[in-house]
């Protein structure tokens, strides 16, 4: 059985609240040293779960009150680096304002692990007032806490240490450099625009597509026509989101090129060309739409091509009702009878219409 540590057992037994909590019938329902190795055994769950796991667990700690606090902030000063970085990372997910000043401590802990679990819990917390330090770990020596603390002020939208952020777009990591991009983007700086562009250069695919996401989000035109070439970079994860780039700048001259896309050899590329052709309204793409209502993707989850099968189909009618302004029963959110007889009733639509030719599938 896992130990505790008597300061955390002496906390427990002090609190009042589950210790020793009684039953209806006046029976304890746990020992104070249960109920310190089930805080132990949440907090371990949360610290190494999926998403949804973490959400739950982190639930039922936040509900089991101030000794979980207590034993947390106790576990920050743990002699174990992995007992220091989960508590911070659940301390994140609990969500507690008060945690702030333990987690800010836990920036100047000798572990990158734990830096980086402190930034990021911070960053859970919303803690903007926490820009300011987080800011001095830009310079720290650990890769993944560059990497983190730059996500994070992106995060919080720090706008104000934009400067100190953009420095880190020519970080000699990857990883950061992904990072610095990511956080430029929700800064929304058009001034970062032009190194931006410069990125879709990069020989990493990483980059490339990282930095169109970002391009997108800061909507300065006059990138436009460097997003428009990446409609035919080598990458498809890095087509598909110059598609969509395209299509959240209202670039409606990216028309033509956004319709040849909707033949690419991958669904996902024609899936993000559909999508764009839908916000920019241009009924000279409705018979190319019209094509991939009847569009084969891979069947079954392919690591290369992730669209479920009928998913390519589904943004064409989507792209079709919104260029057209006629749903004909169409909607992502119906079930997926209803989504399928609203295919049909858009194949009889097309079929109406003036005949198409074929797609020729392209892009590799």
């Amino acid at each position: 059985m896992k130990t505790v540590s008597k300061f955390a057992f002496g906390i427990c037994l002090l609190s009042s609240c589950a210790a020793f909590a009684a039953s209806p019938t006046g029976q304890k329902t746990e020992s104070a040293e249960e109920y310190l190795h089930r805080i132990a055994s949440l907090t371990a769950r949360v610290a190494g779960g999926d998403m949804d796991t973490r959400r739950t667990t982190a639930k039922l700690l936040r509900d089991m009150g101030v000794p979980v606090m207590h034993y947390l902030e106790n576990e920050l000063k743990s002699s174990s680096p992995k007992r220091r970085r989960n508590a911070a990372l659940v301390l994140g997910e609990i969500g507690n304002p008060d945690s702030r000043t333990p987690l800010s401590a836990a920036l100047r802990d000798s572990d990158p692990g734990v830096r980086a679990a402190a930034v990021a819990a911070l960053g859970k917390l919303g803690e903007k007032s926490a820009a300011e330090e987080i800011a001095g770990l830009l310079t720290d020596r650990d890769d993944t806490v560059r990497a983190e603390s730059v996500r994070v002020l992106g995060e919080l939208r720090a706008a104000e240490l934009r400067e100190q952020v953009e420095r880190l777009l020519f970080d000699p990591s990857e990883r950061v450099k992904i990072a610095a991009i990511q956080a430029v983007g929700n800064l929304g700086d058009r001034a970062a625009a032009p190194t931006l562009a410069r990125s879709l250069d990069s020989p990493s695919a990483k980059i490339r597509n990282s930095a169109l996401v970002a391009l997108g989000k800061i909507g300065d035109v006059s990138v436009i026509p460097k997003i428009r070439e990446a409609l035919k970079d080598s990458d498809p994860w890095v087509r598909a989101s110059a598609a969509t780039s395209l299509g959240d700048l209202a670039d409606r001259d990216a028309v033509p090129g956004l319709v040849q896309a909707l033949a690419d050899k991958r669904s996902y590329v024609r899936g993000a060309a559909a999508a764009a052709l839908g916000m920019l309204k241009s009924p000279s793409a409705v018979p190319a739409l019209c094509v991939l209502i009847d569009d084969r993707a891979p069947s079954g989850f392919c690591i290369l091509d992730p669209y479920r099968e009928t998913e390519v189909r589904e943004e064409a009618a989507a792209a079709l009702a919104s260029t057209t302004g006629v749903s004909r029963g169409f909607s992502k959110n119906a079930d997926p009878a209803e989504r399928e007889q609203a295919l049909l009733k858009w194949r009889g639509w097309c079929a109406a219409q003036a005949p198409t030719p074929t797609a020729t599938k392209t892009g590799s």
